[in-house]
């Protein structure tokens, strides 16, 4: 298989509504996401995959392992924005780097979404729990705005000369999707808070302030859930209002995003699916429950 075709396997395995939409995109910006894209599913998989299924004996056994491979992660990624890559024997992954530093490597997209990428993923190993919503902003920088802006970057790019180039300086992109990545991030917490309530509690990334608002707490999700769902309404109620607060911003600042018609076509069939689950969760909190 060639660096491409494996980060190609990768990409589709989850059918995300990312990779669906990204096969609408030319064939040289359809690389560049497949990459990246490819690059940050492996580490996001190998936390919650491989790490977080373990119950606390196995994570603690695990967990040097696993921030080391976080930081090999972050510096196989530079390396490739670099163009700097080299495949060593124990490289993590490394046709999935030899491909990114193929796209990447010939972009200007920086370092920051990978660096922010990794600082999250070091939180969830290291089951830092999320206590107020500031220290969710600041955990949905790498979880959320990381990968949007990587994505809103691959949308608003111009392809020139073999290379990946953008008008704008590098915090760009991040500006213009923060608050449409929070909100849609909300919508996915809000949508599987059935099935997340049944994992262990320390996937779960809700502030804790939040869930004590509502009179729950993290370890109790799953039994509120068994024997009394209208319970979990006041939570469900307080995430729909943080989303509603970053919808019409967010939408302003993201449509000012400078996307030729096709890519803003992409952006808004992706968008629509968020906004349509957020009206449907405003009309019935219990709809996923």
């Amino acid at each position: 298989m060639t660096p491409f075709s494996v980060c190609q396997d990768i990409a589709q395995k989850n059918g995300s509504p990312l990779f669906l939409v990204s096969r609408l995109l030319g064939e040289k910006k359809r690389r560049l996401f497949i990459t990246a894209y490819a690059a940050m599913r492996i580490i996001d998989d190998l936390v919650d995959e491989t790490f977080q299924a373990g119950d606390p004996s196995q994570r603690a056994a695990n967990r040097p392992l696993i921030l080391a491979r976080i930081a090999q992660w972050r510096a196989q990624a530079i390396a490739a924005n670099r163009r700097a890559f080299l495949p060593a024997p124990d490289a993590f992954a490394p046709p999935v780097f030899e491909a990114l530093q193929e796209t990447i490597g010939a972009s200007d997209l920086g370092e920051w979404p990978w660096n922010a990428l990794a600082e999250a993923m070091i939180r969830d190993v290291e089951e830092q729990e999320i206590l107020t919503w500031t220290d969710f902003l600041d955990y949905c920088e790498g979880a959320t705005v990381s990968p949007a802006t990587t994505f809103a970057y691959i949308l608003a790019c111009e392809v020139r000369d073999h290379r990946y180039v953008l008008a704008h300086p590098p915090t760009f992109c991040r500006d213009h999707v923060r608050d449409m990545a929070v909100f849609c991030y909300l919508i996915h917490i809000v949508r599987d808070l059935a099935k997340d309530a049944r994992k262990p509690p320390q996937l779960i990334t809700i502030p804790r302030q939040m869930l004590a608002a509502s009179g729950l707490h993290r370890e109790g999700l799953a039994l509120a859930l068994e024997h009394n769902k209208t319970a979990l309404i006041p939570l469900i109620r307080a995430l729909l209002a943080q989303a509603r607060e970053r919808l019409a911003p967010g939408l302003e600042t993201i449509h000012r995003l400078p996307l030729r018609p096709l890519e803003r076509m992409i952006l808004n069939r992706l968008l629509k699916k968020y906004i349509d689950l957020h009206a449907q969760l405003e009309a019935d909190p219990t709809r996923f429950l």
